[in-house]
Parts: structure tokens; sequence; C-alpha cells
């Protein structure tokens, strides 16, 4: 039902990914995903929990699924009261854009209380991103390659999403691996300068992936390809993980 949705769990923590790396934001993270991505570092968030997890300094409380949007809402006042203050509400998953009925009041609502929202997703739904674009204040498109995802995105769904994507602040982040070619870079990029000229396209490297980072040389190589189609091309780590914050 959409005033209900599978919640995986919600905490505080530093944003560990892509331009808004290092500030602190409460998270919110819904369960279910469409995708299959090899290199998901959330695997567990692909099914649905009976019972989600809370994150309070005291300790982890559990709330049953589904979860109203007014429950949801009520866990986030007392965990950022409890933790805060933060930059923004970060929504992820799994994909939460699979939600966006449900998301919608709760996004407008968050704006009017002064909570920028921060939504990570697979950028691949963009009839939904359209829904609930106006109560975003950024959007993080996780833009899928085969070399690391396994699949690659349809760059005609991407381009449709970003230009939705393009009327807020937006970011694109590709995964790269060691078997990451400069031809997948290169596409991601024309696709980014032609359908969200302002977004800058950042290069992650992979974390616990069978291929493993690209080193160096070769890191490089790709952030070089990627410049000629799209200057605003940066290499960015996943934090938290250095960091051991969830």
């Amino acid at each position: 039902m959409a005033d209900t949705a599978p919640l995986f769990e919600v905490f505080s923590s530093v944003q560990g990914e892509a331009t808004r790396l290092g500030e602190r934001h409460l998270f919110v993270r819904l369960a279910g995903c469409d995708l299959e991505c090899v290199f998901c570092d959330t695997p567990a968030s692909k099914r649905i929990p009976d019972r989600a997890r809370v994150f309070f300094p005291a300790g982890a409380a559990e709330v049953e699924n589904p979860v109203g949007r007014d429950d949801l809402d009520a866990l986030l006042v007392r965990l950022d009261a409890a933790t805060g203050p933060h930059h923004a509400v970060a929504v992820t998953g799994g994909e939460p854009l699979l939600f966006a009925e449900y998301l919608k009041p709760l996004l407008a609502r968050w704006a009017e209380r002064g909570w920028p929202v921060l939504l990570e997703t697979a950028g691949h739904r963009p009839e939904d991103l359209a829904r609930v674009i106006d109560d975003v204040a950024i959007v993080m498109a996780d833009v899928k390659i085969a070399s690391s995802a396994g699949f690659a995105a349809d760059p005609d769904v991407t381009a449709a999403f970003l230009r939705v994507a393009a009327r807020r602040e937006c970011a694109v982040k590709v995964v790269v691996s060691t078997a990451t070619t400069e031809e997948e870079c290169i596409a991601v990029a024309r696709l980014v300068a032609a359908s969200a000229p302002d977004a800058p396209l950042i290069l992650q490297p992979v974390t616990g992936h069978r291929y493993g980072p690209p080193r160096g040389d070769h890191l490089l190589a790709l952030q070089r390809a990627a410049m000629g189609e799209h200057r605003a091309t940066r290499v960015i780590p996943q934090a938290h993980k250095t960091l051991h914050v969830r």
C-alpha cells in the first residue's frame, strides 16, 4: 500500500560518497530493489525484513514492517534530536524510487521542516523521479556500467532520468573496477554532458568486488578519458568504510 513501505534501517552517520562526502546525514534505507548489481554493498537491503532497525545512541530499536509515514517521521524526529544536527536526510536503499508514492508526502514534510533531502538512486526510474523531484534538494544517481555492476544502464533511460535530476543539485556516480574501460567512462561522461551538464561525474573505485579497484595509472586514465567529454569528472572513494562508520 502507498501509505506504508518496507524499511531496512534508519541511522545517523557521515555521508561517505560523492560530492556531499563528510556531511552528517540522517539515513533512511528502504528495503527492496529491482536491480542485481554485482558490486552491491548492501545486499541484505534487497530483501524485506520482518522488522527494521533504528540505531539510537543507547542501542538499536526495532519496528515492524511495513512502516507508515507518520511512524517513520516520528522516528526521524527522535533520532535527529538524539544525534543531530544534520545537514540532510539521505533517502537510499535498495531502490527508494520503487516507493515514490509513499515518499512524496514525507519529502514535502521534511522540506517544509527545513531538512534538505538527498535521494540516492540507481538513476533508472525517470517517471518516479519526476513525481518527487520538487521536494528533493540533491539527486545522487548511481549509473551502472557492465564492468562493475554486471550490466549496463540503458542510455536512453539514463538520459531521461538526468534531464529530470538536472532540475536540482545533481551528481552522477559510476563505480569503476580493474575491468572498467575508458570507453565505458567516455560513454557515461557524454551522457552527463548532454543531459545534466552542471552535474559532476564521480568515478568511485569499487570496494568488495571480485575484480577490485583500478590501480593508480588505470584510474587516472579513466578520469582523463571521461574529462574529454565532461570536464567536471572527479575521483572520490567511499569514505565510510575507511572511517569504520555505518
